[in-house]
């Protein structure tokens, strides 16, 4: 099966993060004998190691396909109108050059909204089916942006098949367009495996996640700057955005700078490694659909406290972590308390083999073949 990826970004060494979760399906799927293709029209401001134009590599056996043209910062000086026909035309001329140098599609598989909503738009010259699966986040603000709105009532009546990485999300997504999709979790990448480690150390906390308001790290320095643990411990951030600067200074306000430590940007490897040497990941999170984060510490064994957004609860119980309500403080402390004092009650080894039954690679690749091919059918 030949399948065409509508990407968000493909992956490299200046930033390994960026179209990732795209990437590990597109391996996952290449490993079960597809042939796998990405796509991505790419609008960021960045200047370092861009090449203009296209950017045609074949990774692991799959073709990618990366189109440069203008920043989309630079064309806010433009309508609305202008930008969204703009962003069409780049797409229409990626069409032509896959359909000119990769030949029959069977299936299109996008991901998010504004990616469906160019696809459907500007891939109908395939005649294949579109499968989209949806995780964006601005799917669950109040109210909607228009434009959201209009993408979405364009697009989801258009493909052949809908999905969604989370239950709520699925609920949601019926509940505002009237559209039946079919749940897909996230997927593991092969670098998160249970690795035992008992060289000693303090108690150790870690959080995954760009520095945003919406990942909400200063409850969590908050919760244990209130708690005081009376024994050695430490907290690990992994990540990096605009919110470093007002994190360090409330580290430092507490007093906490050699408890607390901001370690910045990590690829998937070292991500990996830091959390074998941990006890306990946090997600603090005030939104969020389905955490890759989550999932990647649950593989490496750790017991997970996380707030109430999404689909946490398709990945947590009591056997494997904690949860507590979104903002609430208290509940925080008490969860970190909870783990602090009965940490050796949790199955490091259960829970990444029960992790790894769910969201390997190998067990969300099949699902998705199952429905490629319904699809096909």
């Amino acid at each position: 099966m030949t399948i065409l990826i509508i990407a968000r970004g493909i992956p490299d060494s200046t930033n390994a993060q960026w179209g990732s979760f795209e990437f590990d399906q597109a391996k996952a799927l290449a490993d079960l004998g597809h042939h796998v293709i990405i796509a991505a029209v790419d609008s960021r401001f960045r200047w370092v190691n861009r090449k203009i134009g296209l950017t045609k590599r074949t990774i692991n056996t799959i073709t990618t396909y990366n189109l440069f043209l203008c920043p989309s910062a630079i064309l806010k000086v433009f309508s609305a109108r202008f930008k969204e026909a703009f962003k069409l035309w780049q797409w229409q001329k990626m069409a032509n050059i896959i359909a000119k140098h990769e030949g029959k599609i069977d299936i299109i598989y996008t991901h998010y909204l504004f990616n469906t909503y160019y696809a459907t738009k500007t891939l109908n010259r395939f005649n294949a089916p579109i499968v989209a699966i949806e995780h964006w986040s601005e799917l669950n603000k109040e109210p909607l942006n228009e434009r959201v709105l209009r993408m979405a009532n364009y697009a989801y009546p258009k493909v052949t098949k809908l999905l969604t990485v989370s239950k709520p999300l699925q609920e949601r997504i019926h509940q505002l367009f009237g559209i039946q999709a079919e749940v897909v979790h996230n997927m593991l990448g092969s670098e998160f495996t249970y690795a035992p480690d008992n060289t000693p150390h303090p108690f150790t906390l870690v959080c995954v996640g760009s520095l945003l308001p919406v990942k909400n790290h200063k409850l969590l320095i908050q919760a244990l700057h209130q708690l005081q643990l009376d024994k050695p411990w430490q907290l690990l951030i992994i990540g990096e955005g605009p919110e470093r600067s007002a994190l360090q200074q409330q580290i430092n306000k507490a007093s906490l700078q050699e408890q607390i430590h901001l370690l910045g940007l990590k690829n998937k490897a070292q991500i990996a490694e830091i959390l074998h040497h941990c006890d306990v990941f946090v997600l603090p999170s005030i939104s969020e659909n389905f955490s890759v984060a989550v999932l990647e510490a649950l593989a490496c064994g750790l017991p997970v406290i996380a707030s109430i957004t999404g689909g946490i609860r398709e990945c947590i119980d009591n056997s494997n972590g904690l949860l507590f309500e979104v903002n609430d403080v208290d509940g925080l402390a008490k969860a970190i308390n909870h783990m602090f004092l009965h940490l050796t009650e949790y199955d490091r080894q259960a829970i990444a083999e029960n992790c790894q039954k769910q969201f390997s690679a190998p067990v969300i690749a099949q699902q998705l073949t199952t429905i490629f091919q319904q699809c096909l059918q």
